[in-house]
């Protein structure tokens, strides 16, 4: 048996076979996001199909800025639109939750699968969390503007504006990501 001298050379211990990387303990206990996505997409069917006979439909009340174009929807829909409009907001406060969950555990997922550009991997987390908070701004907002009581401050019918704006243009913003996340994947 010979034995090997190592003239007092300090022995570097060998390294493990490169693993691939696991995804932190955090990511795996989130939901899934494909269940949060169906249920959300199966409230959102059920909210529009509940809306459907209001016309115009509640898109332009949405993007309605002034107290006048406002009211002119609501003049439209008339008591039993308004009445069926404000009851929509428990199911809507659910949808604006579950899809900010999708929003963000899809974005969690994707960031933990492949690196891709800053901007979208912030696009991807948070964008649909960031469009759930303007929704629910613009929830409140049109809960007290539809309560019957007289004219509100016209601030409040451009910040319900606003916020729908946002929250459309953070959907769509979520959108784009999901869509350009592939082609703006940066190599690890």
């Amino acid at each position: 048996m010979a034995l090997r001298r190592d003239n007092g050379a300090k022995r570097r211990p060998s390294s493990p076979p490169e693993q691939p990387p696991t995804q932190p303990p955090a990511i795996r206990a989130m939901p899934r996001p494909l269940p949060l996505g169906l249920a959300a997409l199966a409230v959102f069917l059920g909210i529009a199909m509940y809306l459907a006979p209001l016309e115009p439909g509640i898109l332009r009340l949405q993007f309605c800025f002034t107290a006048s174009s406002f009211e002119g929807v609501l003049h439209q829909w008339q008591a039993q639109g308004i009445a069926r409009y404000r009851a929509h907001f428990p199911a809507d406060g659910v949808l604006l939750v579950l899809y900010g969950a999708f929003g963000f555990a899809y974005g969690r997922q994707r960031v933990a699968a492949q690196a891709a550009h800053r901007a979208v991997v912030w696009l991807l987390v948070w964008s649909l969390p960031f469009a759930a908070l303007a929704d629910a701004g613009e929830n409140a907002l049109h809960l007290l503007l539809t309560d019957g009581r007289s004219a509100a401050a016209p601030a409040l019918y451009a910040l319900a504006g606003l916020a729908a704006t946002v929250k459309w243009l953070a959907i769509l913003a979520f959108g784009a990501a999901a869509l350009g996340a592939r082609r703006w994947v940066r190599p690890l």
